[in-house]
């Protein structure tokens, strides 16, 4: 009896400096993890910022699938300019679609950010290949460890600032006439059309837009599962805007709602 007596005026008496301690830490997981998706909107046609809400904007962070493009473009640099087609059965091929793709080749790949295709394909990736790509598109990425897995977007391996991200897709865009490229901006085209990025293209509808998404390693929280990415170029054929969306806690294609939202309010007010 005394024991359990002592015990209760224990906890009373520390109560007050726990409830403390755990409002401390509500507070700044509050402050550390946006609530409302962040965003930079940049002028395609000079790079100019326009509008932006992003905290820290030159820390560099993992990206997930938004690297996908520039792996690809790594890839078919060593292999004259073409693309394999591969098979993807789903989750026994670390794949995040469940069912699969099934026989998918780099279009589709890209609009559906299929990570098995991805993985076959970073196996025959020159890391160097991959690391020039990037370079050669104005891009400096943060690396502490670039494996295949690092190339397909998982892990927190690589690293870029959101206007690296920016700058290479609009690199990209700009020199769509090249080898190798035409092929991942049809990719970007349906993703925004009827992939992953759908919701972008709901949104804007009359024309046409290019979208990626991503999901990566949440930099907020370990305990929220990943921050979700949408890189936005609109109008597909001569670019104005590009849009870049993070999304606290969410997966790519759930910021690729947030992007269509936050485009369509920037196209109304401009």
């Amino acid at each position: 009896m005394t024991t359990k007596i002592s015990a209760s005026f224990a906890l009373g008496a520390l109560a007050p400096l726990a409830i403390a301690l755990l409002t401390q830490q509500i507070h700044a997981q509050r402050s550390a993890a946006p609530t409302e998706p962040e965003y930079v909107l940049v002028d395609a046609t000079n790079g100019h910022v326009l509008d932006a809400r992003w905290s820290d904007s030159t820390r560099a962070v993992p990206v997930g699938s938004l690297i996908k493009p520039f792996t690809a473009l790594a890839y078919s640099g060593a292999h004259m300019y073409t693309y394999p087609t591969f098979t993807c059965r789903g989750t026994s091929d670390g794949c995040w679609l469940p069912h699969g793709h099934g026989e998918i080749g780099i279009v589709d790949a890209i609009a559906g950010s299929c990570n098995s295709y991805f993985r076959q394909l970073s196996q025959q990736t020159s890391p160097a290949a991959f690391i020039s790509t990037l370079q050669w598109l104005g891009m400096s990425p943060d690396v502490t460890d670039l494996t295949a897995a690092t190339m397909v977007g998982l892990g927190e391996g690589l690293r870029l600032t959101p206007s690296a991200v920016i700058h290479g897709y609009l690199e990209l865009v700009s020199r769509a006439s090249q080898p190798g490229i035409s092929p991942i901006m049809r990719g970007m085209q349906v993703s925004a059309r009827s992939g992953t990025g759908r919701a972008v293209g709901s949104a804007v509808g009359h024309l046409e837009s290019l979208s990626k998404t991503g999901t990566a390693p949440c930099i907020h929280s370990r305990n929220a599962g990943a921050d979700g990415y949408a890189l936005v170029i609109y109008p597909a054929d001569r670019p104005r805007v590009a849009l870049l969306v993070r999304a606290h806690g969410r997966t790519g294609a759930e910021a690729a709602v947030a992007a269509g939202q936050l485009l369509t309010r920037a196209l109304e007010a401009r």
